[in-house]
């Protein structure tokens, strides 16, 4: 896998420099006659080596270091004073006023008027048939991509991320959570709106079944385990409508109930789980971005403010590290966020930790090994090109291949034992596909003895 500093291949430095002409992935391919997949690997590996977050600073760095070289003449022709031609007799030159043409036939006025008419009442038609996304409404969560698009494959060189069975509906923005080794997949943002849907998925047979749908369809949401039941907060409808509703689903008996609802409306906020409380970062309640942090008390049933974080932001991810809760990423004022913040549930302060590579919103966080993970949450400013790992005696992040190439957020990212999954999402279009990645390859199984 390519390295940060590491020199760009002849065949990068070609595509680098079809790249800074600012031809799309499917031309790059057409004139080096390689399929657009490969153009993409490629594309991932310049990023990695530059240490670029878009296709627009990839070409600053190349023309920087020479690598591609604006033509003089271009510079020239903007510079030189144009010079002005006397028209030749009988053109009409400017200023000169011609002939009107005749007044069209009120026939042909009136169907006119007619079918402006239709395309007007046509467009209010579309628009409201079209359902809103959650949150993007209020302008302060990200917009889709307007493109319906089949993803590309998985590239060859991601050797360690493979591909398992679909989840049955395709979303983006959900809640994922594990219990008793089982992936709960629940709610999100579907082509058709927001869904309440829950479907789980058993990785030793490889197989999805349903459960009961969450009472309050959203999306923007993050779950929570306590003693086996998964705690889904707030979230946006369809009608971009933060919620403070709390439902709790029990897997035992495939039913839902109400928890303590939160103090204020929120979605796309980060959760994490911390000695049996539930801790709610950031979000919005859909007119500004939040920087309050809560905390859940399941046995008093009662949610109470803490530290407020050091930013407000939407669209960060939450994991429990060495007791402490890292915030990583987020979204805010049209931008991905490299933000990495520690918050030290014991002594209710918050710290600094080295920011992301690149800037990261709608990304899933997974711990595996003492190790953080941060997984998609790029596409909307920056070009995602790897996932990120952060080993915490290094204080750093490091680049770790991913499934999917270009844009990819909105996924539900949980661990199982020790390998990461990542369901659904979006990337040019709303996905149902399983992505699984092994860390730690190679498990050592040391056999008990007898004496």
């Amino acid at each position: 896998m390519a390295e940060p500093g590491e020199p760009l291949t002849e065949r990068e430095l070609e595509i680098l420099q079809y790249l800074a002409t600012g031809a799309s992935n499917k031309e790059i391919a057409y004139q080096l006659h390689i399929s657009t997949n490969t153009v993409k690997v490629h594309l991932r590996n310049i990023f990695t080596k530059l240490g670029a977050a878009s296709r627009t600073e990839a070409t600053m760095i190349a023309i920087r270091e020479g690598w591609v070289t604006v033509p003089e003449a271009r510079r020239a022709e903007a510079a030189e004073p144009t010079t002005l031609v006397s028209p030749a007799p009988g053109v009409l030159q400017a200023g000169a006023m011609p002939a009107p043409e005749p007044p069209l036939p009120w026939y042909r006025r009136v169907a006119l008027v007619g079918a402006f008419l239709l395309a007007i009442g046509a467009a209010a038609l579309a628009i409201f048939r079209t359902p809103v996304p959650a949150g993007e409404a209020a302008g302060l969560l990200p917009a889709r991509s307007g493109a319906v698009q089949a993803p590309a494959p998985l590239p060859e060189e991601t050797s360690r991320w493979v591909e398992r069975a679909q989840m049955p509906t395709r979303r983006a923005w959900l809640a994922t959570a594990v219990v008793e080794q089982r992936l709960f997949a629940i709610g999100g943002e579907t082509p058709d709106g927001t869904t309440g849907a829950v479907e789980i998925y058993n990785p030793e047979s490889d197989t999805w079944t349903r459960g009961a749908p969450r009472p309050t369809p959203a999306a923007y949401i993050q779950a929570g385990v306590l003693d086996g039941r998964i705690f889904v907060p707030g979230g946006c409808t369809g009608e971009s409508a933060a919620l403070s509703q709390v439902d709790v689903y029990d897997p035992k008996t495939d039913t839902w109930e109400t928890a303590a609802p939160l103090p204020f409306p929120r979605c796309g906020y980060a959760l994490a789980v911390h000695e049996g409380r539930l801790y709610l970062f950031g979000g919005t309640d859909g007119h500004t971005y939040a920087a309050t942090t809560l905390s859940y008390d399941p046995k008093a049933d009662r949610w109470e403010e803490r530290a407020p974080m050091p930013d407000a932001l939407a669209l960060s991810s939450a994991a429990l590290l060495d007791g402490k809760i890292y915030v990583v990423g987020g979204y805010r004022e049209s931008r991905e966020q490299r933000v990495c913040r520690v918050y030290d549930p014991a002594r209710n302060t918050w710290d600094a930790c080295p920011p992301l590579t690149v800037g990261r919103g709608g990304l899933g966080l997974a711990v595996v090994g003492g190790q953080l993970y941060a997984i998609g949450g790029g596409g909307w400013e920056s070009y995602l090109g790897f996932n990120e790992r952060y080993v915490p005696s290094q204080e750093r992040w490091t680049p770790v291949e991913t499934p999917l190439v270009g844009a990819w957020y909105g996924a539900g990212v949980s661990v199982v034992e020790t390998t990461i999954y990542a369901v659904g999402g979006y990337s040019e279009d709303y996905l149902s596909r399983t992505f699984v990645f092994e860390p730690l390859p190679f498990r050592i199984f040391i056999p008990a003895t007898q004496r």
